[in-house]
């Protein structure tokens, strides 16, 4: 069977504090919103935006369930679930998909989270997602230490996690950084790798205009 043709990614978002205290995540979500010339790029919008905004507020990595699992179709469909999370999953769904719809409002979202084990930066996504296991390699030729790692492999709409709205989605995870606190090195490696991933969409999106 022929691969499907490439796809141009015409909207991105950058989501942070899906864990709330998960500070590296929150404050480079931060930094791109109070800079947002960092992340324009000539082919694709960009939006930014914080998540778990409870959370946040309350430096916990939740409030009342792990927002995180949140995404799964049959979860976002089910209207009694009453939690903080399940209601802002919701709203996030309603903002950044639908999830599984034929015209969701991003065709990627990059997820910014941190983490206590030494994970170095790792990138998680679907092992089917041709585009980001793309722009992981792509990352990883860059700064070798960077590893790649893929989430289960079923149906999208079974993903419980927030990146799955999307048709694609990654999750940069980083550490070891302390919960509620900010690693300055591994803050500065995942802002620089942030930005060769924009650039590398910008630069797939000149290939398929091109092709």
């Amino acid at each position: 069977m022929a691969s499907p043709p490439p796809r141009l990614i015409r909207r991105v978002a950058i989501t942070g504090g899906t864990h709330g205290n998960e500070s590296n995540g929150v404050h480079l979500a931060k930094h791109i919103l109070r800079n947002p010339t960092f992340a324009s790029r000539p082919s694709f919008e960009v939006e930014v935006f914080l998540t778990n905004t409870a959370a946040i507020e309350k430096n916990v990595r939740y409030v009342d369930e792990d927002l995180n699992r949140c995404f799964e179709s049959s979860l976002l469909a089910d209207a009694s679930r009453s939690s903080i999370e399940a209601k802002r999953a919701r709203e996030l769904n309603a903002l950044l998909g639908p999830k599984g719809g034929s015209t969701p409002a991003f065709d990627l979202i990059i997820d910014l989270h941190n983490t206590t084990a030494a994970t170095g930066v790792a990138l998680l996504t679907a092992p089917a997602d041709d585009i980001c296991v793309a722009l992981s390699a792509s990352l990883i030729d860059f700064d070798p230490t960077v590893r790649l790692c893929y989430w289960k492999d079923k149906p999208r709409a079974e993903y419980p996690l927030l990146p799955s709205i999307a048709p694609h989605g990654l999750t940069f995870e980083v550490g070891p950084a302390s919960w509620g606190c900010i690693e300055p090195a591994l803050y500065a490696q995942s802002l620089k790798l942030l930005g060769k991933a924009l650039d590398y969409v910008h630069a797939h999106n000149q290939a398929v205009a091109g092709a």
